[in-house]
């Protein structure tokens, strides 16, 4: 008799014991679902506002307004937006890779500025030295944008410098090189051919972008199923948007020489195809025929952009040769 009992409480408590794990997956499963959930809602933020740091523009006092442009989107991407691409798998912002790309595309087309700004923009000829908060920050920009406190690619065993840290000290230099510039005590040089060789830069940029399109058309697993095209859309529209604001900022700088040269239409006609790839925003983004009748091929549109642009950035730089 006490043999059944006994065996009936084991069974009873065995079910209890279940019962209670039970719950306890369920609510650990439903904190996990609405942890990402929210986390996603609240950092998700591709910002491609066209104005933005406008007010920059009219500031009388700035050394460049190119530069301006750069430390604002730095500035915003990294300390006022979450900088998500080095985030790791226990934070909501693993998860969304669209922005990621988005930041890293940004962060890309101020990269090539910066080198441009480092070689060419602020040395009077080949030969001058280097600016050492040019060099800094052409250092620190060029950083891989996924690097966390830990990489074990770089050391197991000790903490690195996220990139974060990195592109806060770019800042830093960038900023300090325009109060320079400001009150003189630094370089940039307004000429002709120093706008015709970052324009050249930018159409590099355009190309290799366009390029990775192409391929990725002619490579695809098709459709709706090629789950990678999304990352290279967003790349490009981050590289993009970055392009748009220096080359307003460049537009700034270089006012005289666009007006001496007279290429202020085809550079209207340049921001013009700027603007509709940056306002392409798909719900989902596809890579299907160009010729479907249901789905889009929405990089391929992008890559029609890309080119006008370029012939555009091509057209300017002819003049400017003359």
């Amino acid at each position: 008799m006490w043999g059944k009992i006994k065996s009936a409480l084991t069974w009873l408590r065995e079910k209890i014991t279940m019962k209670i794990a039970r719950r306890i997956l369920a609510i650990l499963g439903a904190f996990i679902f609405f942890y990402y959930l929210i986390g996603m809602v609240v950092v998700e933020n591709i910002n491609d506002d066209k104005n933005y740091a406008s007010d920059k523009m009219g500031n009388s006092s700035a050394g460049s307004f190119a530069v301006e442009m750069s430390v604002a989107m730095i500035d915003r991407e990294v300390n006022h937006h979450a900088w998500i691409s080095n985030d790791p798998w226990f934070k909501p912002g693993s998860v969304l890779d669209n922005m990621a790309h988005y930041q890293k595309g940004i962060i890309s087309a101020n990269a090539i500025f910066a080198i441009e700004l480092k070689d060419q923009l602020s040395r009077i000829r080949g030969s001058s030295q280097v600016d050492e908060n040019l060099r800094e920050v052409a250092s620190g920009i060029n950083y891989a944008p996924d690097r966390w406190y830990w990489d074990p690619g770089v050391s197991v065993f000790l903490f690195v410098a996220p990139a974060e840290k990195q592109y806060n000290s770019a800042l830093s230099n960038l900023m300090q090189y325009n109060e320079r510039l400001a009150k003189g005590e630094a370089t940039f040089g307004r000429r002709a051919d120093n706008l015709l060789s970052t324009l050249d830069k930018i159409s590099l940029d355009l190309g290799s972008s366009s390029d990775a399109i192409a391929r990725k058309i002619d490579n695809g697993i098709g459709c709706v199923l090629d789950t990678k095209v999304d990352d290279l859309f967003y790349d490009v529209k981050g590289r993009i948007y970055a392009y748009w604001l220096l080359l307003k900022g460049l537009r700034a700088d270089f006012s005289k020489v666009i007006a001496d040269k007279d290429v202020g239409s085809s550079w209207d006609l340049l921001e013009q195809s700027l603007s509709a790839l940056i306002d392409l925003d798909p719900m989902i983004v596809t890579n299907c025929d160009a010729d479907g009748f249901l789905f889009q091929n929405h990089i391929s549109a992008q890559g029609f952009y890309l080119l006008r642009a370029r012939t555009q950035l091509k057209e300017i730089t002819n003049i400017l040769l003359k």
